[in-house]
């Protein structure tokens, strides 16, 4: 007989669209896509930034909290499994796309949702003592 343990970060509770669309795209890749979206990831951060600068709704510390996490979980990429990649592409496609959970630049918590993601695949791929406090922003 197992034993469940219970997720501290389970799959956020959003709209019923968007778990599934989380899921789309925890697709592991190859080198050159990992190297594509590290590049994706700089310049996403760039945009950040700039809206940042130009109506202060997005939480920039939260940004590069999460950018952070995401960079570092590329660099355990290859050293994971098959379903564990996928996680980690995942975060970072839903980090980058412009049409998850929440608009990221339109409220001040529009970044919550994808720290959410983090720190769920964070726990998946069993790195568990880099969870993003989303309270502290």
């Amino acid at each position: 007989m197992g034993f469940f343990r219970r997720k501290k970060y389970p799959l956020p509770k959003f709209p019923e669209h968007i778990a599934p669309a989380f899921k789309g795209l925890c697709v592991p890749c190859s080198d050159d896509e990992i190297a594509e979206l590290r590049m994706k990831l700089f310049d996403f951060m760039g945009d950040v930034e700039s809206e940042a600068e130009r109506e202060g709704m997005v939480s920039l510390d939260l940004a590069r909290e999460i950018a952070q996490r995401l960079s570092y979980m590329l660099d355990l990429y290859p050293e994971l499994d098959e379903k564990k990649r996928g996680y980690v592409v995942g975060a970072v496609r839903y980090f980058l796309s412009d049409s998850d959970g929440l608009d990221d630049f339109a409220f001040a918590s529009g970044l919550n949702d994808d720290a959410q993601i983090v720190n769920h695949c964070l726990e998946e791929i069993g790195v568990e003592d880099m969870y993003i406090d989303i309270d502290r922003f």
